[in-house]
């Protein structure tokens, strides 16, 4: 069967969309446009493949790649691979082998280290079928959601909900709220200022306020902006994507009177309508639940009435000869829903940097070497010409956490217009944005 396989890289944004929209299942991260919003934010390069069998298109896969210092050549398939719709059930033993060249093909020929979520469900797959592919379960969060079938007529869909949802909708169409959907680029400055503002007090970290912009700039013609208005005035707001066939709630903003409004629920149930009356649309997905971290949000995403899913597992292969130290210490926390940010020492460790005597600079120096020691269990020199961003030690979605250290540490106060690529890209800057910090206090 092997030899009826074969892996080709494609390069044309057209065949890779229409391919996509073939799938039995589809998912925003192996969107085109999503691998390019990921490279400008944190420039994991998208490759992009398809796996033929017999000549015919069996299943694509949208690679995200890089070069880390410490942990060495990495590839990630996130929610992937998918598999196009055959004219008959595919065959578990299909599946396993397309996985399993794909495995061959990173692992053994470019010597990289694979990290996959499949784009299956349970029970697609015999139990113990990655141990003949050489894969290894990792310890990511498994990526869940929620969505609706745009099958149904509204009735039907409003009838699901349970009543308290449904009696909520009820009080928010009836309170005079407005549906604004914009496409005005003030409008979406607007959004994004709030949302960042909302992730630096709430202390999420995806979808990261640029990979949100980036994702609007590569892909703004399948998204749309959705405002809740009372009394003009912006209360609440949603951007959804739409790709193959669903639409997804990818990421809201909710003012302090969005709750007495209901008006979260309210721009829910406009997405709905919009996907359902959409020409090629199937499901309308809620963008994830987090039962164990986030159950408040889970309950209320659940309490649409729509089907809960979960994908097969997360799963990872480490080329012959890497270190062994380094596969027992990858961080792998939220790697199914993002490329990770690394986590912080916990916060007596962070005091205990604080109250030594060197400087500011050697205090950040100290607060980030040791967070990198805690975290990957291993010594890095860093030094004041060091990229950490573009080297990889953080990332963007790293900066929420590095923030709040900071502000811990110094006592100071960072507000999200400091946070850029250039006020965190060094020792040196960080230090810099704390000196400046310390004198407005």
């Amino acid at each position: 069967m092997k030899d009826q396989l074969e892996i080709k890289t494609v390069t044309d944004r057209n065949l890779w969309t229409e391919l996509l929209s073939r799938c039995h299942y589809a998912d925003i991260m192996q969107t085109w446009e999503y691998g390019d919003a990921i490279n400008e934010c944190i420039e994991w390069k998208p490759v992009r493949q398809v796996i033929y069998y017999n000549d015919k298109v069996l299943a694509l896969a949208q690679l995200l790649l890089k070069e880390v210092p410490v942990f060495g050549k990495i590839a990630r398939i996130q929610h992937g691979p998918l598999f196009v719709q055959q004219d008959e059930k595919l065959q578990p033993v299909l599946l396993i082998e397309a996985i399993k060249k794909l495995k061959e093909y990173w692992t053994e020929r470019e010597k990289m280290r694979l990290h996959l979520t499949p784009g299956l469900f349970p029970g697609d797959l015999p139990d113990g079928w990655n141990k003949e592919v050489g894969l290894r379960k990792s310890n990511e969060v498994l990526w869940s959601s929620i969505r609706i079938d745009l099958q149904q007529s509204e009735e039907q869909l409003r009838k699901k909900m349970k009543r308290q949802w449904r009696n909520a909708l009820k009080k928010a169409e009836n309170s005079g709220l407005k549906l604004v959907d914009s496409r005005r680029e003030e409008d979406f400055k607007f959004f994004i200022e709030k949302y960042h503002q909302a992730t630096i007090e709430k202390g999420f970290t995806w979808p990261s306020p640029e990979l949100t912009a980036a994702l609007w700039e590569s892909a703004s013609e399948k998204m749309r902006l959705l405002f809740a208005e009372m009394d003009g005035e912006a209360v609440a707001a949603m951007v959804t994507f739409g790709f193959a066939s669903t639409g997804i709630g990818f990421v809201a903003w909710n003012s302090a009177r969005s709750a007495e409004l209901h008006a979260h629920r309210f721009l829910i149930w406009q997405g709905i309508k919009y996907y359902k009356n959409a020409s090629g649309y199937h499901w309308f997905d809620l963008g994830g639940i987090d039962p164990a971290n986030l159950p408040g949000i889970s309950a209320f995403k659940r309490a649409t009435g729509g089907e809960e899913y979960s994908l097969i597992g997360n799963y990872e292969a480490i080329p012959e000869g890497a270190r062994e130290q380094l596969e027992q210490v990858y961080v792998r926390q939220n790697m199914s829903h993002f490329i990770p940010g690394l986590e912080l020492p916990e916060e007596s460790d962070q005091k205990e940097i604080s109250d030594d005597n060197n400087g500011v600079f050697e205090k950040v120096k100290s607060l980030i070497s040791t967070f990198v020691k805690e975290t990957l269990n291993i010594d890095v020199e860093l030094d004041a010409d060091l990229s950490l961003i573009d080297g990889g030690i953080i990332d963007s979605l790293s900066l929420v956490s590095v923030v709040q250290a900071l502000q811990d540490t110094f006592d100071i106060q960072i507000y999200p217009e400091d946070i850029t690529i250039e006020n965190f890209d060094k020792i040196t800057a960080i230090s810099a944005l704390v000196e400046a910090k310390k004198q407005q206090r």
